[in-house]
């Protein structure tokens, strides 16, 4: 048996998993799990960088077996600065903090919006890694003259653990830096910066790059850094042209491509390109996931509110279906002071009755997500002029099996849920690559399919979520 621990973070929690292969099969233990929030300090939102690496330490400590090797993988775009003394210049900007949003403007007066997607295939967003170096540059200029060295967070976490600096390519493909070439691009930061930034070099995962300065007998892996490439790693899709989705703080929906797809009409839906682990490109849109909800439950909390999962399932049963419907990716819901207030007001804005209920919250939010991520893989199969009869889903979100449902019926197609923690098993499979235990992404994901439960999702009520679909169309044009 060979076992890999897999550090997985998220935008609101972290978790190191134990992934045991026996050479058929693939067996998970969590190790340890604890919460992640941005911090609000001086008028911005920070990471608590210390508070992350004093539970990636906690969670070491708890290996009491032999393990081989151990990986991480985080959320995008994020990064830190250390100085030339290898310590943090700053504590890592939140890209919740709205402070780089006057900078999308300003650089594309610079390059245009559309030739700055064409050279980096990211969509143009105030949280990507270009805008909040820019915003540094503004505010704080005198953190990138001490910065000696630019990391993206999950390689800023496997810098502080074994001592090596590297940024790997999954990751870096999120920063509206990198080319074609799966380089920093120079004529970008010289464009911007007026010379080039000290980022660690891109390279490409599956491969030990070093040791635990805890435990030298624990390597160091390079893992697809970005936890949505990790996840679609994972997932066993068994036919070209299925689409992926990851679900969990964030929703992300797309489908694998070999080059990265940067037409025009690619731009004006707002879709990106972001890096796989095979250095292919994930053609996606990054959308809303359940950050409302877990603002609503907040909410609820500060008032008393208590609800289990099974709770919720029985208030969503007992609200009535197709009341109100929401855009889940409309800037008011981003980091809104109240998630009710800002529902209620879109609700007036598009003249529509607020649910009063936490059953009827849910159900708008749950119906809402569902049929605006049919919407969004209606744009993909338009703009890969393809068809896709199956999804497949990972992540936390497939433990909410209305919502699996929900999604089912609104696409028409059938939905295929894998393992909740599939960001960690692709962070695990990278590993037994790069140890040699396995060889490919295809052997992985079989690996996967021979190991796990697969639950499966048939359309339902076709006639009613179409007409709920026209009605949800109308409010997307409004």
């Amino acid at each position: 048996m060979k076992t890999v621990l897999a550090y997985d973070l998220g935008a609101s929690s972290g978790r190191l998993v134990a992934q045991g292969f026996d050479g058929e099969k693939l067996e998970m233990t969590e190790i340890h799990r604890f919460t992640n929030k941005p911090v609000y300090e001086n008028g911005h939102y920070f990471w608590d960088y210390e508070h992350l690496i004093r539970e990636l330490n906690i969670g070491i400590n708890k290996v009491d077996f032999q393990a081989e090797s151990l990986g991480i993988d985080t959320w995008g775009v994020d990064f830190g600065l250390l100085g030339q003394n290898g310590a943090l210049v700053s504590k890592p900007f939140s890209y919740r903090d709205t402070y780089t949003e006057p900078h999308v403007q300003q650089a594309t007066n610079s390059i245009p919006a559309y030739e700055l997607f064409r050279q980096t295939g990211n969509e143009i967003s105030a949280i990507n890694t270009l805008f909040q170096l820019l915003a540094i540059q503004s505010h704080y200029p005198h953190y990138l003259e001490k910065t000696a060295q630019i990391l993206m967070t999950p390689n800023l976490l496997m810098h502080a653990l074994s001592g090596v600096a590297m940024n790997e390519f999954t990751i870096s493909s999120t920063s509206q830096l990198v080319n074609a070439n799966k380089q920093w691009d120079e004529q970008i930061q010289n464009t911007f910066f007026n010379k080039t930034l000290p980022f660690a070099s891109i390279e490409m995962p599956h491969q030990v790059v070093g040791n635990l300065i805890a435990n030298k007998n624990i390597k160091m892996a390079l893992v697809p850094g970005h936890d949505t490439a990790c996840a679609l790693s994972a997932l066993p899709i068994q036919k070209a042209n299925s689409i992926f989705m990851s679900i969990g703080t964030w929703g992300l929906i797309g489908k694998e491509v070999k080059t990265s797809i940067i037409t025009r009409e690619a731009f004006q839906e707002g879709f990106t390109n972001e890096g796989t682990s095979e250095g292919h490109y994930r053609f996606q849109k990054n959308a809303m996931g359940f950050w409302i909800l877990q603002k609503l439950r907040e909410e609820w909390k500060q008032q008393g509110i208590h609800f289990t999962y099974d709770q919720e399932i029985h208030e969503i049963t007992k609200a009535k279906p197709f009341q109100t419907f929401i855009d889940p990716d409309d800037a008011a819901f981003f980091n809104p002071t109240s998630m009710t207030e800002a529902i209620k007001n879109y609700c007036s804005k598009t003249n529509q009755q607020a649910p009063e209920t936490p059953g009827a919250q849910i159900r708008c939010f749950i119906e809402s997500l569902a049929l605006k991520y049919a919407h969004t893989i209606n744009q993909i199969e338009k703009i890969t002029n393809s068809n896709a009869s199956e999804i497949y889903i990972g992540g936390g979100g497939t433990q909410n099996a209305k919502l699996c449902q929900f999604i089912a019926n609104a696409t028409g197609k059938i939905v295929f849920t894998g393992p909740p923690e599939v960001s960690s098993i692709g962070n695990g499979l990278s590993q037994l690559r790069a140890l040699g235990e396995i060889h490919t992404i295809e052997e992985g994901r079989q690996l996967v399919a021979d190991s796990f439960r697969m639950k499966e999702y048939e359309p339902q009520q076709t006639s009613e979520w179409q007409a709920a679909t026209k009605e949800f169309q109308k409010l997307l044009h409004t």
